[in-house]
């Protein structure tokens, strides 16, 4: 197990391999979804709408969304090529519309997830 984040009604830990992402309900323990990414998980972050999506950051450079409809997530989209090198963490702000992305490229961006734009706000 590598990371663990923690709702109120869920958490998740990151498998062993890094490249799946198990959450669990937090009152019985119970396995809720399994979600195979396919890459190695830098982190991974609940959305703030009642913890019905979950946000992955991969070591290839992409932030993937998935939807807990389902036991093995349900892939929504993902932003590929958000930094010139890997995403290092991410946050969402508290109505899930916006994100802000930080990269080992030193840059901090901020994304507006609702408009379903593929390309970062400017300052």
């Amino acid at each position: 197990m590598e990371s663990c984040v923690i709702t109120e009604s869920l958490f998740g830990v990151v498998g062993d391999h890094g490249n799946s992402l198990m959450i669990y309900d937090t009152d019985s323990i119970v396995l809720r979804h399994q979600i195979h990414v396919g890459q190695v998980i830098r982190s991974f972050q609940f959305t703030h709408n009642n913890a019905k999506e979950v946000v992955v950051v991969t070591k290839d450079q992409r932030v993937r969304f998935y939807s807990l409809s389902r036991f093995e997530g349900l892939f929504l989209k993902e932003l590929t090529s958000c930094h010139r090198e890997g995403v290092s963490g991410i946050d969402l702000s508290q109505n899930g519309g916006f994100m802000i992305t930080g990269g080992d490229d030193n840059l901090l961006k901020l994304w507006d997830t609702d408009a379903q734009k593929t390309v970062p706000y400017w300052f």
